[in-house]
């Protein structure tokens, strides 16, 4: 039985897709797979590099369907193709280092009922994704905690720090998942493995409500690579945000919906797509589960407030608190309305995505700097030189911190 597995779904963007599969087949790592579910228009690109380049048995790929899958229905069809103990999800202009399963064979033999792992993430803008000065993030720890369920169900499901997004970090994106969770997740939620057009938010909210056993890792193990077509490059730009959104909702199934009608947060309006479509998943899972969040629609309304203070423009600012103020004064007849109160004046920070150094446990790079460096897997290479080695972290004889 395979050990491991990693899934890539992916959409239209073979170029970064293929870079993806090129870098995993580098580790010299045998007992691991990937599933490629290709959810493109043109089938032909994947399938002759599988067939004419691609000399790996580790690898399978899912052609498409002949229909344009929404994104959950694509991560859906991965799940039944899994042979390993162990799942990842990563974005097609990702990088994972398949020796995670290292870390994986560790924490278990430590810890036998675990069922999920999390690690830090390198963050990287591939070169066609620098519109405005960018820095890549390199986290520097190597500890490895156990956290507290109550106080990690507080971030999630009530956004009790107040912050930009709720804390996740568990959960298959970027972090694994054991394959016995996931069925049990699929018997308790619906019949599905995924659900929510908010896919990643929606397997967090799941997992961190059902696993039995957590353990992150401070040392990263993947990066989250953004190209020009992904949702992330949005940050950078209005008009890619609006461009990708209106994408993302032309490819939504009939039976797709990714506002709540109690929820009145569009992620259609501009500069707004990830805080309220990750608000939306979270306000829709625990109304349809049950799930107790007393506390939340404050803790949004200072969450929203943090979002605005993050805009690199006067106008952009302007136009969140704006959407944000139409979303509240509607919001549960403007009950929290109140509690959203953005500063009248603005003034973008000028150092912002422009100061190197570390900060918080992370090391900022001036990815301008970097010009040798094209992809994520490159970065992750460079970075391993300054992160604790592998070897020496899987040996440790240290106890886990709670």
């Amino acid at each position: 039985m395979v050990y491991y597995t990693i899934c890539i779904p992916t959409r239209n963007r073979q170029r970064y897709c293929i870079e993806a599969i090129k870098a995993i087949a580098e580790s010299d790592e045998t007992d691991f797979e990937v599933i490629v579910a290709d959810n493109s228009d043109d089938a032909t690109i994947l399938d002759d590099y599988f067939r004419t380049q691609l000399n790996d048995s580790r690898f399978r790929l899912l052609p498409p369907t002949g229909t344009v899958l929404p994104m959950v229905d694509n991560w859906e069809r991965t799940i039944p193709e899994v042979r390993g103990r162990w799942i990842t999800m990563i974005g097609d202009d990702d990088h994972i280092d398949p020796g995670v399963l290292q870390l994986l064979r560790r924490y278990e033999r430590d810890q036998p009922d675990l069922e999920v792992v999390g690690w830090a993430r390198l963050n990287f803008n591939w070169p066609d994704n620098r519109i405005i000065a960018t820095l890549a993030a390199v986290p520097v720890g190597h500890g490895t905690h156990v956290p507290d369920r109550k106080i990690m169900r507080d971030q999630l499901y009530r956004w009790s720090q107040r912050e930009r997004r709720p804390a996740g970090g568990f959960g298959i994106y970027h972090g694994a998942v054991r394959r016995s969770l996931m069925e049990r997740i699929k018997r308790k939620f619906s019949n599905r493995y995924f659900e929510n057009p908010t896919v990643d938010f929606d397997n967090i909210c799941k997992v961190i409500l059902e696993a039995k056993s957590m353990i992150y890792c401070q040392r990263p193990f993947s990066v989250l690579g953004a190209c020009a077509a992904s949702n992330s490059s949005s940050t950078q730009s209005f008009e890619v945000m609006q461009k990708l959104v209106d994408e993302y909702y032309s490819e939504l199934g009939s039976h797709e919906r990714i506002e709540n009608e109690d929820f009145p947060f569009s992620p259609r309006l501009p500069g707004l797509a990830i805080i309220s479509s990750i608000a939306a998943a979270t306000w829709w899972f625990c109304r349809k589960y049950g799930v107790e969040n007393e506390g939340f629609q404050e803790n949004f309304a200072h969450s929203a407030m943090q979002e605005c203070l993050m805009s690199r423009t006067i106008e952009e600012y302007r136009i969140k608190v704006e959407g944000l103020k139409r979303g509240f004064a509607a919001f549960e007849d403007g009950a929290w309305a109140a509690h959203f109160n953005p500063p009248e004046h603005f003034t973008p920070a000028k150092s912002q995505n422009e100061l190197t150094g570390v900060h918080r446990g992370y090391l900022y790079i001036r990815e301008s700097g970097l010009p040798k460096i094209k992809t994520p897997a490159e970065f992750y290479h460079f970075a391993e030189s300054f992160l604790m080695p592998v070897k020496y972290l899987v040996s440790a004889r240290q106890a886990f911190a709670a």
